[in-house]
């Protein structure tokens, strides 16, 4: 797929510093629109190739020494760094004086509990902002040990929160000529994927009951002929979900009211099973459309890969690698142009400076 001729961060510099996940997720972003990053290649790589592949295209790939790297964050519009907190300050680029002498630049700092507070120098992995965020609160059945979900969920969600804080201080500095310094939390990021849950705990103060895969049963997810599907239906939705299931018994009260719906779950639940499993999931998802009933399926990587929608819009993009092509997800929306780039060696930093000069 061509670049689209009107990137919306074309001209913008972004320095990378840390290495992580979150710090490159982040900056993919902003490399895909159009944005000049830059990326400090860490002492220790800690992304497996597998990362790097989806992480890294599209960006300049650089090895500094002290003086380089005062000289990239001096020419930067927007600085993404993972690092501990104080990493920026030992490295002689203390956010606050940096911007002191650069107003307009933008910092945007991502660590597992923030700046500052009583958790702020404790070393996490995924899976402790995942559990300190709330979110392994709802993920398993009660029965047992809460859950973790595949891949590094809270690390992405934080990079992903990052680019748009990014972007936003960003489009302020070009305003009003004031940056600012972003302190981005994974707590906090995870927290605020609670929806409902975080508020009634809050008020409740108490935990919500982890449900597994049904939140009830007309919201969850059940075994069909060819794998897993599921139905999300809200209570408008549940008389057409009804209507398409064509059982004369949901019709009773017991199921039609929803103040009564709970005290039958389980029967429910034993009727949606039965029905999801004598389709596939190609006919459950046309059934949803026809009938106006919100049902998805649960679909493999190379499902995913020769989906029809995602390829109509152009999401994947197509990287070299040493062991050949590889599709990674591309743009995540259409409307604005799109950079796939291409995945670079890194070279000696004195190969860029020339062309980062200082910004006025």
């Amino acid at each position: 797929m061509e670049a689209s001729p009107s990137l919306p961060l074309d001209g913008v510099r972004v320095l990378e510093i840390g290495g992580g996940i979150s710090a490159a997720f982040a900056a993919r972003w902003l490399a895909g629109f159009g944005a000049d990053v830059v990326r400090v290649e860490p002492d220790v790589e800690s992304l497996s190739p597998d990362e790097a592949v989806y992480l890294l295209p599209g960006k300049r790939r650089v090895r500094a020494d002290a003086a380089e790297l005062a000289a990239l964050a001096r020419a930067a519009d927007i600085i993404i760094e993972d690092g501990p907190p104080g990493a920026l300050a030992a490295r002689g680029l203390d956010p606050a004086a940096l911007r002191a002498e650069r107003p307009a630049l933008v910092v945007v700092s991502i660590t597992p509990f923030g700046q500052d507070g009583p958790y702020a120098a404790c070393p996490a992995t995924n899976i402790t902002a995942f559990a300190m965020g709330g979110i392994m609160s709802l993920t398993g059945m009660h029965q047992r040990e809460p859950l973790v979900t595949g891949g590094s969920q809270a690390l992405y969600l934080g990079g992903l929160d990052a680019a748009g804080a990014a972007v936003t201080a960003y489009f302020g500095a070009l305003v009003n000529g004031e940056g600012d310094w972003v302190d981005i939390s994974l707590q906090e990021c995870m927290a605020g994927m609670l929806e409902l849950y975080g508020p009634r705990g809050a008020y409740e103060g108490a935990v919500s009951i982890r449900s597994g895969n049904h939140v009830r049963a007309v919201w969850g997810l059940y075994p069909c002929a060819d794998g897993y599907a599921g139905v999300c239906a809200l209570e408008r939705q549940v008389p057409a979900l009804f209507s398409l299931l064509g059982d004369p018994e949901l019709d009773d009260p017991r199921f039609r009211d929803p103040l009564e719906r709970p005290n039958h779950d389980d029967e429910l639940q034993a009727k949606l099973y039965a029905w999801f499993g004598e389709r596939t999931k190609a006919e459950l998802l046309e059934l949803g459309v026809r009938h106006r009933v919100p049902i998805g399926a649960v679909v493999t990587p190379l499902e995913l890969l020769d989906n029809p929608a995602l390829l109509e819009r152009g999401f994947f993009d197509t990287v070299d690698t040493p062991a050949g092509q590889a599709r990674i997800p591309g743009r995540p929306f259409l409307g604005l142009g799109w950079r796939p780039g291409a995945l670079a060696d890194p070279v000696p930093a004195a190969q860029i400076l020339p062309r980062w000069s200082p910004r006025p």
